[in-house]
């Protein structure tokens, strides 16, 4: 294993620039943009439990673990797949759902570091993964073009064919440990850290 991420350790790098500068600057960007309203949510589930209107009878909906985890690999395998299309739609989609992740942080860093960061740490670590993979994809697909020889290209490059392989492993265990955590674990986080 260490062999491997010594050989993929650029392609995974790019991959977590590309992430973490799409998910952060979203973050910066919200919360210098909204204002006065930033930590409402938070700061609403405190007043409701100061002044008794936080009703603890109700629970937070229940996930389908299997289900969500299906979903995740899903959104994933799309990723992995857009490396036939040299990685555009890849590309468009790890940067739209870095957006999409980074500005609630930005909006209340408090609530979504309790409610997405407990599984989203690995389900990032999954779309890394993939976006990596989708790249590797995107680099056999070139030297297919170039060599003009689909067998001979595949013969000559079976370690990346494996380390591909390796990659979607990965993925598929990172989604399904985050899903278990997100679907058993986060609404138990929340309540405990609100107190209710």
């Amino acid at each position: 294993m260490k062999e491997f991420f010594k050989r993929n350790k650029k392609v995974l790098l790019i991959s977590l620039v590309i992430f973490l500068i799409f998910a952060v600057g979203a973050a910066v960007f919200t919360f210098i943009n909204i204002g006065d309203h930033y930590g409402q949510i938070t700061k609403g589930f405190f007043q409701a439990k100061s002044n008794g209107t936080l009703n603890v009878n109700e629970s937070m909906p229940k996930l389908n673990t299997f289900d969500l985890f299906l979903h995740n690999l899903f959104a994933d395998l799309i990723v992995i797949i857009g490396g036939l299309l040299f990685s555009v739609i890849s590309l468009l989609i790890v940067i739209f759902n870095a957006i999409s992740i980074g500005m609630p942080f930005g909006y209340d860093f408090t609530f979504h570091a309790l409610t997405i960061l407990p599984h989203g740490i690995i389900e990032y670590a999954a779309s890394i993964f993939s976006l990596a993979c989708a790249f590797k994809i995107t680099k056999l697909e070139v030297e297919i073009i170039k060599t003009r020889s689909f067998t001979n290209t595949l013969r000559e490059h079976r370690r990346e064919l494996r380390d591909i392989v390796i990659m979607i492993v990965v993925v598929v265990v990172l989604l399904a440990v985050a899903a278990v955590i997100e679907c058993n674990f986060v609404e138990p986080i929340v309540k405990w850290y609100f107190g209710i």
